[in-house]
């Protein structure tokens, strides 16, 4: 027991700040939807901040008939510039997911619904106060995803809505191995254990429990080592060591085995994507996914939903069945032709009724514009449009920066992954301990 308790110490004050940053960090990324994130703004961060933060564009649109009017969506806002590019004005703050066009009709899925974008001026449409994570619009009609949840389809003139579904899958459209790469992402990113926001809210627990067993661990260190305010210390211990920390360990063993993972996933990538996990290992979340939809897409008969484990057709938004594999993380139709974009997944196209890989194109791109005559693919890893410029950066970027060591330097993940392996010991030590002290002593 001796050693147990000098083990948990030493690890828990090496490691303790580095779980403890991780942990709030980690519980705000988690909730990416929350505005505040992208409204807060920080000044005076480091000059690769201002780079990262490029990465919360989500959408580039140049108009066809006049090339130097380009809309740009980010989750700061909507960006408008007539001079190519050269300026920009500010004429949504708000989040915004996707910007999609259809004879000459400008939508926009947003924070806060659906926005029509004309001659300027945006204005809302439909689905106000939801958040619109996909859309779609062809032949008068608006297709949308609420929450990766609930789809809606409405009339593109008046905004009316005309009808409004969940989706269900074939269960044999749902039996397929995930690779362990897409595995540690899910369960990570909190969707990996159950359908809905259960899973989030598992590492939302987790998450909190870690603070408070960081923060605590050190106060009761401190106190202990000032030698007084006993009763102040026995109190903060019962806080620190009990069932309900005993429950986080399942998901903080997770977490900090996933996190690993992901802090050297470029090495472990050849590795991640040949591991194969067949559908009786997987977890619940697998045979539904009803609230993963990804992206969306219609047209004059079809409708189409991209989830992770590809993308399903319907004619009438009740029957699904899946038409092509792959993690479809965008959809984009260019006149006939509808661009795939993929997610660890490769990119595809589907055209004249066939589905093809579209080679030499960005991984994981998110919008496709014409330009000088030809459709160009926008990703915020290689950027090559004229974006709006900004002097500080959000606080979203700045949790993330934080979360996975860029802030402070290339190899801060080999810190971060140190802790990930610190807080294993500290579990399986003080998860003994407590068991330790449960056990009722032996009358002699």
């Amino acid at each position: 027991m001796v050693k147990l308790f000098k083990i948990h110490k030493f690890a828990g004050l090496w490691a303790g700040a580095v779980l403890l940053l991780l942990a709030v960090t980690g519980f705000f990324l988690d909730h990416d939807k929350w505005q505040f994130l992208y409204s807060t703004k920080i000044s005076y961060t480091p000059k690769p901040l201002k780079e990262q933060e490029k990465r919360l564009f989500e959408g580039f649109y140049i108009d066809e008939k006049d090339p130097k009017k380009i809309v740009a969506c980010s989750k700061r806002g909507i960006f408008e510039s007539e001079d190519g590019g050269a300026s920009y004005r500010r004429i949504f703050d708000g989040i915004c997911l996707a910007v999609r066009e259809d004879r000459g009709r400008l939508f926009a899925a947003t924070g806060d619904g659906i926005y029509r974008i004309k001659e300027g001026k945006i204005e809302p449409f439909a689905l106000r106060g939801s958040y619109v994570n996909a859309i779609s619009v062809s032949e008068n009609r608006v297709f949308a995803a609420v929450d990766k949840h609930r789809l809606y389809l409405i009339d593109a003139k008046s905004g009316e809505l005309l009808k409004s579904t969940t989706p269900k899958f074939r269960e044999e459209d749902l039996k397929a191995p995930i690779t362990l790469s897409r595995f540690v992402r899910d369960l990570h990113y909190g969707r990996g254990y159950f359908d809905g926001d259960i899973s989030l809210y598992i590492n939302d627990y987790a998450a909190l429990v870690l603070a408070w067993l960081g923060l605590s661990g050190y106060i009761i260190w401190r106190i202990i080592a000032s030698k007084k305010r006993a009763k102040s210390a026995r109190i903060l211990i019962r806080s620190h060591a009990n069932i309900l920390a005993v429950i986080a360990a399942a998901p903080l063993l997770v977490l900090s085995v996933t996190g690993i993972f992901l802090d050297h996933s470029a090495s472990l990538a050849g590795f991640m994507r040949s591991v194969k996990i067949p559908p009786p290992l997987l977890p619940p979340v697998y045979g539904s996914l009803t609230h993963d939809v990804w992206s969306i897409d219609c047209d004059a008969k079809e409708y189409r939903i991209g989830n992770r484990y590809g993308v399903y057709r319907s004619e009438d938004l009740k029957e699904w069945r899946l038409e092509n594999r792959g993690f479809a993380y965008r959809m984009i139709r260019k006149g006939e032709t509808l661009y795939v974009s993929g997610m660890g997944a490769p990119n595809r196209l589907f055209e004249n009724g066939k589905w093809r890989v579209l080679p030499k194109t960005p991984h994981m791109f998110k919008d496709i514009y014409l330009s000088d005559g030809k459709y160009r693919f926008f990703t915020t890893h290689d950027l090559k449009e004229r974006l709006p410029q900004f002097e500080d950066v959000t606080l979203y970027t700045l949790l993330l920066s934080l979360h996975d060591g860029t802030f402070f330097a290339p190899w801060w993940v080999w810190i971060n992954s140190t802790a990930a392996a610190a807080l294993l010991l500290l579990l399986f030590s003080g998860i003994s301990r407590w068991l330790a002290k449960k056990r009722p002593k032996r009358v002699r």
